[in-house]
């Protein structure tokens, strides 16, 4: 017997007009959420937003995979105090700061070297003309590459953002070829270096300044330093301005004063911009996108000093620079020379990539200025060597195209004695004794020449790879400055980078100059010698030496009358 069930007509009515709404199920299933726990008093509401707001600020990986984690965790930090008010500061990451300057030397890059796109032919043209100005920047991201095949070389990131501040150089600086010599750590901070060549205006304009200093200022000449009231003394009349002042007594005679027979050396000129040790002008940087600094000229003194002298940077150019013997000048000036003897001691290339003038005709040649500083420039004919040629053990293959220094601290000799000879040739009188003029090896002088280091070469020489030697690198690192390394490959490529601490190898142990033996002020005499002080015996015998004479024996008339009177006492 089937049973029909029976609504209430109110019912049925209120059933069949009620619609889905999404709103008010939301409302419900929100307001269900947001039940209270007995427990505790949180909802689960609260939770899921906290648990989702911590996913979303960390992104960590395999959310699916780790959510029950994140949800205890959650949890955990509630039960906690919250007397921690870093908890809601926002830290940058470090890498958005480099991001930051990286965009805006890209926008100034693209600014002024990216008018070639979309432009007509004429206005090419007037922009190859302006390209032509451009200066030379080395493809550092190509060398790179081939370094990294070593071993060595900058990271990628690194790399990018050098080569976009060598540009930015370029485009802030009168220069006309830039080039990425090296890396050099420091205890603070490193040194990013760049090595560049002025342009021509700006060479002749230090020139000039140069040159400026070395000529003598105005009013200097006879009468220099004489006081005005020496002058005003001699006009006066006589008679007048005198008066008679008292007789003061005068004072014991004392021996005269010592007069110091040391001279001092004579200052050795420093090389002329664009020539010897200051070929190349030099700028550095503590982080790419940092203003670029240029150091100053070195002197020879400073390479002189440098040699006697091992000390890390710091970083600070203005730093001081506390060494013996004292050094003139600062971190700035200590960095100088360091590069210099680096740059003349590591600068190497295979045979026939330099060449004297431009290479194209055989009388092209640009002597400079002095003798032995001669101009060189790649090489077009090169045509690379083997890689077995390259990796020779004897170094044959490969030369300097540093100028050398010599121990004077200069790539030219100068002759201190240049200036007498002219004046003891008039006079007709024995000059000092000639000097020896120092020479050094030539430039494009061959590896196998260099002195060997604690019974090894001063270069080591290995291929990149020996599984693909159709592609591989020569790669060859100096053991004389660790941190300089240079590569050829079988075509046109080569170059050379220093990445280290700025320190040359020590074989022993470094001891520092001693301090010199001081001077004797007095000739040595009895007037200025130590004695031994007297002893008893000897003050005793002075004494007796220096006694009054006894008084003379007495007369006979004398004596008689003395009797007397003693008689008379006596009574």
């Amino acid at each position: 017997m089937s049973q029909t069930f029976l609504l209430e007509p109110d019912l049925i009515a209120a059933t069949e007009n009620v619609m889905p709404d999404l709103n008010n199920d939301l409302v419900l299933a929100k307001n269900f959420l947001k039940q209270q726990s007995a427990a505790t008093g949180d909802t689960l509401y609260d939770h899921l937003v906290d648990v989702i707001h911590k996913i979303i600020t960390q992104k960590p990986p395999d959310v699916v995979d780790n959510l029950e984690q994140y949800s205890w965790q959650v949890k955990q930090e509630k039960f906690r105090p919250n007397f921690d008010l870093l908890n809601d500061v926002y830290l940058s990451p470090p890498q958005l700061s480099n991001v930051r300057v990286m965009d805006e030397m890209i926008s100034l890059i693209e600014s002024k070297y990216g008018k070639l796109e979309n432009l007509g032919e004429e206005e090419q043209e007037l922009d190859l003309e302006e390209e032509s100005i451009k200066p030379r920047i080395a493809d550092l991201l190509d060398h790179n590459y081939y370094f990294k095949q070593a071993g060595y070389g900058l990271p990628d990131n690194e790399c990018y953002a050098v080569y976009l501040a060598l540009n930015m150089l370029g485009i802030k600086e009168p220069v006309a070829t830039v080039r990425f010599f090296g890396k050099i750590f420091g205890t603070k901070a490193n040194y990013y270096i760049a090595e560049t060549d002025l342009t021509i205006e700006e060479l002749d304009r230090r020139i000039r300044e140069f040159d400026m200093k070395d000529m003598p200022g105005e009013g200097e000449g006879e009468g220099e330093g004489r006081a005005p009231e020496a002058e005003e003394h001699e006009t006066m009349p006589e008679g007048e301005g005198k008066e008679e002042k008292p007789k003061e007594p005068q004072p014991p005679k004392l021996p005269p004063v010592p007069e110091s027979t040391w001279q001092p050396p004579v200052p050795i000129p420093v090389e002329r911009p664009g020539q010897g040790a200051n070929k190349k002008v030099y700028w550095v940087c503590n982080q790419p996108g940092d203003p670029w600094v240029c150091l100053p000229d070195v002197t020879p003194d400073q390479i002189r000093v440098a040699r006697l002298t091992v000390r890390a940077m710091t970083g600070d150019l203005d730093a001081e620079v506390l060494v013996f013997p004292p050094f003139d000048g600062c971190e700035k000036n200590y960095l100088r020379a360091q590069i210099a003897r680096i740059q003349a001691s590591t600068s190497i290339s295979p045979q026939g990539f330099y060449t004297f003038g431009s290479g194209e005709e055989e009388e092209d040649i640009d002597m400079e200025e002095g003798a032995g500083d001669m101009a060189f420039n790649p090489n077009p004919f090169y045509q690379g060597h083997i890689l077995k040629d390259l990796v020779d053990s004897n170094f044959t293959y490969w030369v300097h195209h540093g100028r050398y220094l010599l121990k004077q601290g200069r790539t030219i000799w100068w002759n201190p004695n240049a200036g007498m000879d002219e004046g003891l040739e008039e006079e007709e009188d024995e000059g000092p004794p000639p000097i020896e003029p120092e020479s050094g090896p030539s430039l494009f002088t061959p590896l196998s020449e260099d002195g060997r280091v604690e019974g090894m070469p001063g270069w080591t020489a290995r291929s990149s790879s020996s599984l693909l030697p159709e592609k591989a690198l020569a790669i060859l690192r100096s053991n004389v400055w660790p941190g300089a390394v240079a590569y050829a490959n079988t075509g046109k490529k080569s170059e050379c980078m220093y990445v280290g601490w700025g320190l040359k190898f020590q074989p022993p142990n470094f001891s520092p100059l001693q301090l010199p033996r001081p001077q004797d002020e007095y000739i040595v005499g009895p007037e200025v010698m130590e004695m031994a002080d007297p002893t008893f015996a000897d003050e005793e015998a002075y004494r007796i030496a220096h006694l009054p004479p006894p008084p003379p024996p007495p007369m006979m008339g004398e004596g008689e009358g003395y009797g007397e009177e003693q008689e008379e006492e006596d009574e």
